[in-house]
């Protein structure tokens, strides 16, 4: 007898993992951070309020997670290299 199941494969779990919904805060002021935020995943895009939380797919929430972390290490590298520029120019008196 023949039976009809689908497969379940890593990219049907993987999948499944990126649609669960997580709930997060978006940081939010009156200045710099005060518009929603676009994020797009492989032709799927949401746009978050921030100031309040929200549930949102966390394909969403990873890229979020990812672009924070690359704006810490942007931040640090801009201060190492600000305080090597600085030593140098003390060294040179300039």
């Amino acid at each position: 007898m023949a039976t009809n199941k689908k497969a379940v494969t890593n990219e049907t779990v993987k999948r499944n993992d990126e649609n669960t919904l997580v709930e997060i805060e978006l940081f939010r002021d009156n200045k710099d951070y005060k518009d929603n935020v676009f994020v797009a995943v492989n032709g799927e895009s949401c746009v978050i309020a921030r100031g309040r939380k929200v549930k949102i797919k966390k394909k969403f929430a990873d890229v979020i997670e990812n672009s924070m972390r690359q704006d810490i290490k942007t931040a640090r590298l801009m201060d190492n290299k600000s305080d090597e520029f600085l030593r140098d120019a003390a060294l040179r008196n300039i």
